[in-house]
């Protein structure tokens, strides 16, 4: 009976403190979604899988160099 109670006990306290870094977390940004300015590559269709590949964002043409130009802050001319 007081093995049933400390186990229970625990799993209580396991639960509580999933529920509190979950709530903590919300603080930071998700590492499985993407964040970033637009546009980005997975909301773009893959135009051209070569070397260099080609992504159609919004009517324009981008390059997968030209899409982490615009990732890391730096400017891409679009085509």
């Amino acid at each position: 009976m007081v093995l049933k109670e400390a186990f229970r006990s625990l799993i209580l306290a396991a639960a509580g403190s999933l529920v509190a870094l979950q709530l903590v977390g919300c603080g930071m940004a998700n590492p499985i979604l993407s964040s970033g300015p637009s546009p980005r590559a997975e909301d773009c269709m893959l135009l051209q899988q070569a070397t260099p590949t080609k992504y159609v964002c919004d009517g324009k043409t981008y390059t997968a160099v030209q899409l982490a130009d615009i990732r890391n802050g730096k400017s891409a001319a679009a085509k």
